[in-house]
């Protein structure tokens, strides 16, 4: 089963309701959309062009879920009240951004992808079937986790 399935057997199992909308057209220029819905439950809503755009399909698919699994504490869909409020935003996209890769490009088959000598975002991206810039953010996680930690990769 790849991931894309693995995706949405997560949502079966979790009864996240999958809906795909036109969201192009919007301004806001997005791709999916979590919410929660006290009578329906889970939703999420995809642009109907990522059925046919595989990689960034299963990339925008996996941090909708991250917001499932990390629980956002704001409403995408209110205006900005205060800093705050954009911080807190930006914290949540952050979070579920990073379970998205954590999913897709799991730490330790990312250090075995590097040992066997792949080294560019778009040999890695290849490698694990996703966009460039998701890969590009899967990096910037672990920079952040070695610089937190102190730890130092160690590749060939």
């Amino acid at each position: 089963m790849d991931k894309l399935d693995k995706l949405f057997a997560i949502a079966r199992k979790e009864s996240i309701r999958i809906l795909y909308e036109d969201l192009y057209s919007l301004p806001e220029n997005i791709s999916g959309l979590y919410m929660y819905n006290y009578k329906v439950g889970p939703i999420i809503v995809l642009d109907k062009r990522l059925e046919h755009m595989r990689r960034d399909h299963k990339c925008v698919l996996a941090e909708e879920i991250g917001h499932f699994y990390t629980a956002p504490r704001t409403n995408s869909l209110s205006a900005y009240t205060c800093s705050n409020h954009r911080i807190m935003m930006s914290q949540d996209e952050r979070k579920a951004l990073q379970w998205g890769t954590d999913f897709l490009i799991p730490d330790a088959e990312l250090c075995e992808a590097l040992k066997s000598g792949l080294r560019s975002f778009f040999e890695l991206a290849e490698y694990f079937d996703v966009t460039e810039w998701f890969m590009y953010q899967k990096l910037g996680f672990l920079k952040m986790c070695f610089r937190r930690t102190g730890l130092k990769p160690e590749f060939p």
